[in-house]
């Protein structure tokens, strides 16, 4: 884990490169930014509203051996309650505009998709209007593959633009942006800093009767707590929710954090939960599906270390 000196280090090294569209904040508490509202503070948050930004915070966090990671509307990440010893990027200002060019939508890695979503209604265009409901970025709907009803944000992309791991930037055509269920490769140590979308027009009327239908199908199926969906990835064949609920996990409670009463496959923060209250939450519904169908759920969630690494065990110890 980096010393006092090296983070010392990194900002004034990130601050020389003077990027354009960059701002700096300090041990930033991260509870505001996930939509669980918990999360102790990023040693350092950096909003970035242009890709330059970007690519210089991700090169002088390699070269000072400092763990960094983006952070969009923080939908399905739990940080811990001790926050994070990384830098934590988010994408603000040019780099969450939307424009739409005939049947194309452009739209920044930032932009939160519930506008991406309303630009193309607004537009006539038929292609993501049952995905208005995930609370995500583009740029993390893109990482993760969302999808609804049906729809999924691949299907209809047809490049992004990106900022790999080690710093350089690079646009990948669809095809070579593979991907499946709930997952891509644009997830894998990349950030997507503007895409395009290719759609196609509607009847307006027949678009809003498409997404008063998906309205409805939501409408009392999660809860109204803050929440970060689903906490499992449906098995092959089956679905999570049903087998939690089978298994006796709606009710259950640690530490303030609670699983619903609406939907067993979801965690929610009544007040006060913490982040160690949903981990062992998520490894006893996790247990006793594995006791009672003998399935091996997979997280869905995505459970942070200090250092930010993502964690596949929620036993697994933070550090």
């Amino acid at each position: 884990m980096p010393n006092g000196h090296e983070w010392d280090l990194f900002r004034e090294k990130l601050l020389a490169h003077q990027p354009d569209g960059l701002s700096i904040a300090e041990n930033e508490p991260l509870a505001a930014h996930t939509t669980l509202r918990i999360g102790g503070p990023a040693r350092f948050l950096v909003r970035c509203g242009r890709a330059e930004a970007v690519v210089a915070t991700i090169q002088t966090a390699r070269d000072a051996g400092i763990h960094w990671l983006a952070l969009g509307l923080g939908a399905n990440v739990l940080v811990p309650d001790t926050g994070l010893a990384a830098v934590v990027l988010t994408l603000v200002d040019g780099l969450a505009g939307i424009e739409v060019d005939g049947a194309r939508l452009r739209a920044g890695g930032g932009a939160q998709l519930g506008r991406v979503v309303r630009a193309a209604l607004d537009a006539g265009l038929a292609g993501v209007e049952c995905l208005g409901g995930i609370p995500s970025t583009l740029g993390g709907a893109l990482a993760m593959n969302a999808g609804a009803y049906g729809q999924e944000i691949l299907d209809v992309l047809s490049w992004a633009d990106v900022v790999e791991e080690d710093g350089t930037s690079r646009r990948l055509e669809r095809w070579e942006i593979h991907g499946g269920y709930r997952w891509s490769v644009l997830g894998k140590g990349r950030i997507v800093t503007l895409a395009e979308l290719s759609l196609r027009a509607e009847d307006p009327e027949v678009l809003k009767t498409r997404v008063q239908q998906v309205r409805d199908r939501r409408r009392g199926v999660l809860p109204p707590e803050p929440s970060a969906g689903s906490v499992f990835r449906n098995p092959p064949g089956d679905f999570a929710g049903r087998l939690l609920e089978l298994a006796g996990c709606k009710g259950l409670s640690c530490e303030g954090a609670e699983v619903s009463q609406r939907h067993a496959n979801v965690i929610v923060n009544p007040g006060g939960a913490t982040a160690a209250g949903v981990r062992s939450l998520v490894g006893m519904m996790a247990e006793r599906v594995r006791e009672r169908f003998g399935v091996q759920l997979e997280l869905e969630l995505k459970i942070l270390d200090l250092n930010g690494n993502v964690v596949a065990d929620p036993d697994a110890p933070l550090a």
